[in-house]
C-alpha cells in the first residue's frame, strides 16, 4: 500500500540518523535530506533548550565517552586528541559518540525526559514529510490521514536508534563499532 511505503521510507529516513554519514556540519544524513543536525533542532524545540545547548551537551557527552576510553586504555592519547577534535566539529561524530545519559545529566533532565524529547522530534519530522508528500501530490488526504494514524501508533527510538547501538565502543572488546 502506498501510504505504508511513504510511511516506511518516512521512518527510515528518520531512523538512520546515526548510522548515515553526512558532511562535517551536519548535512543531509540520509537519503531523504534527514540530518543528525535538523534531529538535534528539532530535539531541542521539544525539550525546551536552545540547539545551542544541546549541541554542547553532546559534545560534552562525546568527550566524556573518549576520555573514558583512553583511561580504559582502548585508545592512545593522540586518538583521543584527534577523536576530540572531530566530535567538536562533527555533530554526527559528537552524537554517535555521546550516550543519552551523559547527555541528560549536561542538560539537567532525565534520560527518560531526554529520550521523550528526541522521539516527539522524529515524530515531528516524519509528520513533516508526510505532509510534504501531500503537498507534492504524491499521496492524497485519505493516504495521508492514514500515515498519520500509523505514526501515532508507531514506538519510535528515543535519542539513540537502539540500545545495542554505538555505546563508546572504541576497540579493544569493548564494541562492534570503532569511530
Amino acid at each position: 500500500m502506498k501510504v505504508t511505503l511513504i510511511l516506511s521510507l518516512a521512518a527510515a529516513a528518520v531512523l538512520a540518523l546515526g548510522a548515515m554519514a553526512a558532511s562535517a556540519h551536519g548535512g543531509k544524513g540520509g537519503p531523504h535530506g534527514v540530518s543528525t543536525t535538523k534531529l538535534v533542532n528539532a530535539a531541542a524545540k521539544q525539550l525546551n533548550v536552545t540547539p545551542a545547548k544541546l549541541k554542547a551537551a553532546i559534545v560534552a557527552s562525546a568527550v566524556t565517552q573518549i576520555n573514558e576510553a583512553a583511561a580504559d586504555e582502548d585508545i592512545d592519547a593522540d586518538q583521543a586528541a584527534d577523536l576530540k577534535e572531530e566530535a567538536q566539529d562533527n555533530l554526527n561524530t559528537a552524537y554517535s559518540l555521546s550516550r543519552a545519559s551523559t547527555v541528560a545529566k549536561e542538560l539537567g533532565i532525565t534520560t527518560a525526559q531526554l529520550n521523550t524529547g528526541f522521539r516527539s522530534a522524529r515524530k515531528a519530522l516524519i509528520t513533516a514529510q508526510i505532509d510534504a508528500a501531500l503537498e507534492d501530490g504524491d499521496i492524497d488526504a485519505a493516504e495521508a490521514a492514514e500515515a498519520k494514524a500509523e505514526l501515532a501508533d508507531a514506538n519510535l527510538p528515543g535519542y539513540k536508534q537502539s540500545r545495542f547501538g554505538f555505546h563508546g565502543g572504541f576497540g579493544g572488546g569493548r564494541g562492534h563499532h570503532g569511530p
